[in-house]
Parts: structure tokens; C-alpha cells; sequence
């Protein structure tokens, strides 16, 4: 992993709240975090999906390679007990959290958004990709990945809108939701 270039680094805050705010559901605040992790800019960037129709997605810039999905917490949603989930994944959350420079590049990015940084967290990310065939869902707050069965490079924003509008319909009190992707860029 390329660290982040300490003359443009911030100094890393000390307290969690302040070590780890959260990110903005925006391709600016992802595009800034990814290349502020190494990942060359022209080689990748997010993108908005402005709806989950299908004249819609047609135009989401190709290939895609990851799919993120903002949602109202689980944890937080106390009308539907179904959608609780428990929190695992710890030795993963206390490694990340000791790397001083996925900090630095995180807080950079949360720096970059709109939005007032707070505390007060009510969404949650998961992220689809397609490897070797198979659809997954990531999510860190699972032990590991979630195979939804088969997907390909070319079918795999279609197939991860499934599921995200299964999650939609799951929480019919919210209008909380945000979609972006991860696309190639052009050569």
C-alpha cells in the first residue's frame, strides 16, 4: 500500500470519533480516499447512479468493478428487528484501526465532503463486486463475504440492484439510499 505523502498528510488525531469520522456517500469523497490510498487516478473513479432504472443504468460509465450501497443502519433501525445484525469482524476493525496511514488518507477524504462531519452515523455501506464468475457482497460488519451466486464483469451492477432494491423494499420507512460505482476509466 503507497503512503499517504507526509508533507500532505494530516497530523493523525488521537481520540477514534476524531481518528475515524465517517465518509460522505460521494464519489468525490471515495475518488479522494482511493487515490490518497495509491490507486492512480487515471485508472479508476466513482461514479454517481442517479437512479436504478434501467435507461438509467445504462448509462453508469463501464466496466464496473465495484458497486457501494448506502442504507440506513441496520443497527439503528428499530422498526424492523429482522434487519439487526451483529457486529463482527473486530481483529479486522483494530488492525485498520492502528494504520496511521489508511487514517490519514480516510481523514483526508471525510475532509473533502459536504456535509458537516459528525458523529451521529445512521447509514451503512456494503459493496458488491464480481470475482471469478461469483456475485459478493462485503460487508464489515459480517465474518466475510456473502456469495449471491453467479455475476460477470458485464452483469454485475444489474445483479447487485437486485439486491439493493430487496434491501430498499426491507426498509420502507427511509428514503436514505445512495448508490455509486467503481468504474474503469477509458485508455
Amino acid at each position: 500500500m503507497a503512503a499517504v505523502p507526509s508533507a500532505a498528510a494530516p497530523p493523525v488525531p488521537v481520540s477514534p470519533g476524531e481518528r475515524w469520522p465517517p465518509l460522505e456517500s460521494s464519489p468525490d469523497v471515495f475518488n479522494q480516499l482511493m487515490w490518497s490510498l495509491g490507486v492512480p487516478e487515471d485508472v479508476a473513479e466513482f461514479h454517481d447512479v442517479y437512479s436504478l432504472d434501467a435507461d438509467a443504468l445504462e448509462m453508469v460509465p463501464q466496466p464496473v468493478l465495484a458497486v457501494i450501497f448506502c442504507f440506513p443502519d441496520p443497527t439503528q433501525d428499530a422498526s424492523n428487528p429482522s434487519q439487526h445484525v451483529l457486529i463482527t469482524g473486530e481483529k479486522r476493525a483494530v488492525f485498520l484501526e492502528k494504520d496511521d496511514d489508511i487514517a490519514r488518507a480516510h481523514l483526508l477524504a471525510a475532509s473533502a465532503g459536504d456535509t458537516k462531519l459528525s458523529d451521529d452515523v445512521e447509514e451503512h455501506y456494503i459493496c458488491f463486486v464480481e470475482c471469478d464468475g461469483t456475485l459478493y457482497e462485503l460487508d464489515g460488519m459480517k465474518p466475510g463475504p456473502i456469495n449471491h451466486g453467479s455475476s460477470s464483469s458485464k452483469s454485475l451492477l444489474q445483479d447487485a440492484v437486485n439486491i439493493i432494491k430487496a434491501t430498499m423494499h426491507n426498509i420502507p420507512n427511509s428514503v436514505n439510499f445512495n448508490v455509486i460505482v467503481l468504474s474503469r476509466k477509458a485508455k
